[in-house]
């Protein structure tokens, strides 16, 4: 059915599954296993990697049955009926031992294995003869199907009865995803980037792949800063696919096609009102097909399987049929209320018709696309409302669309003015938060929030001259109370907005005492959200992350509620919790919290490319992985560079030259110094501060005694405004940098946190001062189960000096081993140097004369044959060089204890 589009398509995802597929082949209980799978997810490609990695204890053989060949008995099995006479393929006995004949010879004693492409094209006869191959247990069987498409029933049965297992080959996520990407541009992309064409594609390799390569022909994919980036707007579909969905339209009879069409037009569709306008019979073939199904949340609604397919059918359907047939399902509805996306969808029906929608709806539909980030939908719905009375809350909502669209400064052009204009405590909240992003978008002083914040509340007074009455609302009234309630929301909201103004200057103090009372008497859903999310953040940055992670998991259940999801705010609430986490050192949760980004409705495929991305590497960065790191860091910058709507670029700049010194790419440290000094006065305040920190202790890793650093100037700046987790942190870089003042301030600053990782801060920089080497170790233990590497292998290092210093050489010697396997989790070679043993007992001659045979590879017979002495005395002299060494076992004589064996 679909052979237009060519090109290799990267086997990436599914290295579990064809493992599990060997694992089934070899096992005695099965004969083998069943692969279904949709079109183009990469079933042919398994087929021939399992060919390859059977060869050797195996024989396999591959059956590539084709539709021509489907009438013809055992047209499939032709390759091993080379020799067969028309009267051997008249009696099935004789073609059974002619096939078995063909695998015998070529086997040669070895086990056989029949690997079968596209299964569901197999002929009867031949698929007869598999099924009783496989039962007689003669040949294993690894057979590929399509998912829905019928199959032989001999074969069926085999998997119903548990004598095939059955597996499937499922979409890619999006991990997978951007693996395939990289390999097919040949570098890097941006997060959301992969993730946005994974999402257009349903996660099909194929359609991913045909996808990406339409993006690289008409230019919507480009490579600024050497990383790739998707331009925004609607993304081009390959003929190829269109040719797809054109023949799957062909396959089916007109009452069929009518269904595909409508539930493509409608994108969710109750199945009552598509069997109203089409037949029972028609949907449950679709059904069978694979082709719809049930939405997840709510099973009386239908979508289209793929969406793909769905966005293709839309343009396929003439305009005039189209608006007929949303006229029938209109008039035969049943009244069920749709779900968000489908009014949003019906709406844009509406529109694509020609037909009239009723103002005050659009007024509705405008921020509710809105809130689910579907920013372009937005901006048709207000830009179609032309009521004078309503010209002020279209003029908000566009310029939010606009906003989302990274156009800030048409976005500001449009709402200038619109907090003074729009005359409802709801459009002034609105126009207030807008401003306050745009402020931050555009990378202005945050002390402009302020000035924000006054206009807002001179708004409000203008509403209530009469001591808190207000006039009708209008149009815009937020539910539940009228609008009395509604100036209360805006109230709230406005205190909320200052609060989160408040912690982009550092006044973190200011925003826990105006927001905890304020939670207490909240009842608008968004207020409340935004409120812990806001609070987290500042309780985090005052050292209360305990508390703080109380909060943002309350602002994410809030936001990532199934019944009542807020994506816009939801992803406000996941940068602020993993925020915390990293900044706590909870790394494996901050993971967790990073994958599991996926709100229910809408996706920001820019906040995963950029802020998100951060995020994630600064998290690889605290543990010492510097290398992962910078390369999540690399495409989160080019993508920073081109929308920062949370400002965050200073910070990664910084955190980007700390890994880079790490590293030891000079050039890229300078580079990122450069670009930081030009935009450190973005955006949070605390964030700029620690971006300088990271920046001094790049340029003083790679420049030793060069000039001073600043990094206590700094720490002391964070303690007098107290952003005592943004000390912490400067006073660790401190002393990871063997600063000999910051071991007594991080401990008096840890001493002040919550939190484990604060915990063991101060234990190990209380330890430092003590020079107690037993205590400096243990918390290198701690550090090193919490996935501080960096910490963990720098206070083995410092114990082994204070037990040179105090001449134990048996302890040096038990922690060298440990230094060695921690430098193993750690990528940054400036950073954690090679461990010498100094005041240890010397190699003899002939023990590094032995040490160095080992390290070569020589067996212990090879050592004493080349030396002419016995094994034994070789394997003694080895147990001596162990204990010398601070090793345990052979295989820890590795090359880099090659100079140490030198020079002892």
């Amino acid at each position: 059915m679909f052979s237009a589009l060519s090109g290799d398509v990267p086997l990436v995802g599914r290295s579990a599954l064809l493992s599990s597929i060997e694992r089934a082949l070899e096992r005695d209980d099965v004969y083998g296993a069943f692969i279904y799978g949709d079109t183009g997810t990469g079933k042919s490609a398994l087929a021939r990697h399992l060919l390859k990695h059977l060869q050797g204890e195996s024989v396999p053989f591959l059956v590539s049955p084709a539709p021509a060949l489907g009438a013809i008995p055992y047209g499939a099995l032709a390759p091993f009926l080379a020799d067969a006479t028309p009267e051997d393929m008249g009696s099935p006995l004789s073609v059974l031992r002619m096939v078995m004949s063909f695998f015998r010879t070529r086997a040669n004693g070895r086990s056989i294995v029949v690997v079968v492409d596209d299964a569901h094209l197999l002929d009867d006869d031949s698929s007869h003869l598999l099924a009783q191959l496989v039962a007689s247990r003669t040949v294993g069987l690894a057979a590929f199907s399509r998912s829905v498409t019928p199959v032989s029933d001999e074969l069926v049965s085999l998997c119903r009865d548990g004598l095939l297992e059955r597996f499937d080959v499922g979409p890619l996520n999006y991990a997978d995803a951007l693996e395939l990407c990289e390999q097919v541009l040949g570098s890097g992309i941006v997060r959301g980037a992969s993730d946005r064409l994974c999402d257009e594609a349903s996660g099909n390799p194929l359609f991913l792949k045909a996808i990406l390569d339409e993006a690289l022909m008409n230019g919507s994919l480009t490579r600024p800063d050497g990383v790739w980036t998707l331009a925004d707007g609607e993304l081009s579909i390959p003929a190829a696919l269109n040719d797809l969905v054109r023949a799957i339209l062909m396959e089916f009879d007109d009452v069929q096609r009518k269904a595909f069409e409508v539930l493509a037009l409608g994108e969710v569709v109750a199945f009552a009102d598509l069997v109203s306008v089409t037949s029972e019979e028609a949907v449950s073939a679709l059904l069978t097909e694979g082709v719809i199904r049930s939405l997840p949340d709510d099973p009386a609604f239908a979508v289209h399987t793929h969406g793909l397919y769905a966005r293709i059918a839309r343009t396929l359907v003439p305009l005039g049929r189209s608006a007929a047939m949303h006229r029938e399902l209109r008039s035969s509805s049943h009244g069920l209320p749709l779900p968000p996306r489908a009014r949003i969808r019906d709406a844009l029906w509406s529109l694509d018709c020609g037909e009239p929608v009723e103002e005050d709806r659009l007024l509705e539909l405008a921020p509710l696309a809105l809130t689910l980030l579907d920013p372009r939908s937005a901006l048709r719905f207000a830009g179609a409302i032309r009521g004078e009375h309503l010209a002020a809350a279209a003029r908000t909502h566009r310029a939010t669309a606009l906003l989302e669209l990274s156009r800030i400064e048409d976005s500001r052009n449009l709402s200038r003015g619109l907090l003074e204009e729009t005359g409802t405590p709801e459009l002034i909240a609105a126009a207030g938060v807008l401003e306050v992003r745009q402020l931050l978008a555009a990378g202005e002083d945050v002390a402009g929030t302020e000035r924000i914040i006054t206009r807002w509340s001179d708004a409000l007074d203008a509403l209530a001259p009469d001591g808190g009455r207000t006039p009708d609302a209008g149009p815009g009234t937020g539910p539940g109370g009228g609008p009395a309630a509604g100036l209360v929301d805006s109230e709230q909201c406005r205190d909320v907005v200052r609060a989160f103004g408040w912690n982009l200057a550092g006044r973190f103090g200011e925003s826990v005492r105006v927001l905890r009372p304020l939670l207490g008497t909240s009842t608008n859903r968004r207020v409340t959200a935004l409120a812990h999310a806001v609070l987290a953040e500042a309780l985090g940055a005052l050292g209360r992350s305990s508390e703080g992670r109380n909060h943002s998991a309350a602002a994410l259940a809030l936001t990532g509620s199934e019944v009542h999801p807020m994506p816009d705010l939801h992803r406000v609430a996941v940068l602020r919790h993993v925020s915390l986490l990293v900044h706590s050192g909870e790394f494996e949760a901050a993971d967790q919290a990073t994958a599991a980004y996926a709100p229910p409705e809408g996706r920001d495929y820019s906040f995963t490319s950029g802020s998100l991305a951060v995020l994630d590497a600064a998290t690889d960065v605290r543990r010492g992985r510097f290398s992962s790191g910078l390369a999540k860091l690399r495409p989160a910058l080019a993508s920073l560079r081109a929308s920062d709507p949370d400002a965050l670029l200073p910070y990664a700049l910084g955190v980007t030259g700390w890994a880079a010194a790490a590293l030891g790419e000079a050039d890229l440290v300078d580079q990122c110094s450069g670009e930081l000094a030009a935009t450190q006065h973005r955006g949070s305040r605390p964030y700029a501060l620690l971006a300088r920190a990271f920046d001094d202790a790049a340029r003083t890793l790679l420049r030793k005694g060069a000039r001073d650093s600043a990094l206590l100037q700094y720490a002391a700046e964070a303690r007098r405004n107290e952003w005592i987790c943004c000390e912490k942190d400067v006073l660790e870089l401190a002393t990871a940098l063997a600063d000999e003042q910051s071991a007594e301030l991080l401990a008096r600053a840890a001493d002040t946190m919550e939190g484990t990782e604060a915990a063991i801060l101060h234990d190990y920089a209380s330890a430092l001062i003590a020079r107690d080497a037993a205590a400096i170790a243990e918390a290198g233990d701690r550090a090193e189960s919490f996935q501080k590497y960096l910490l963990a292998t720098d206070a083995c290092r410092r114990a082994m000096d204070v037990y040179a210093e105090a001449g134990d050489a048996r302890s040096q010697r038990a922690l060298a081993a440990v230094v060695r396997r921690r430098r193993g989790l750690i990528d940054g070679g400036l950073l954690v140097e090679p461990v010498e043993l100094e005041g240890l007992s010397p190699l003899t001659s002939r023990e590094r004369e032995i040490a160095t045979l080992a390290l070569q590879g020589l067996s212990n017979k090879d050592i004493a044959r080349s030396l002419t002495v016995s094994t034994r005395t070789v394997e003694g002299h080895l147990y001596r060089i162990y204990v010398k060494l601070g090793i345990g076992r052979r295989e820890e004589l590795t090359a880099e204890l090659e100079a140490l064996l030198r020079a002892t």
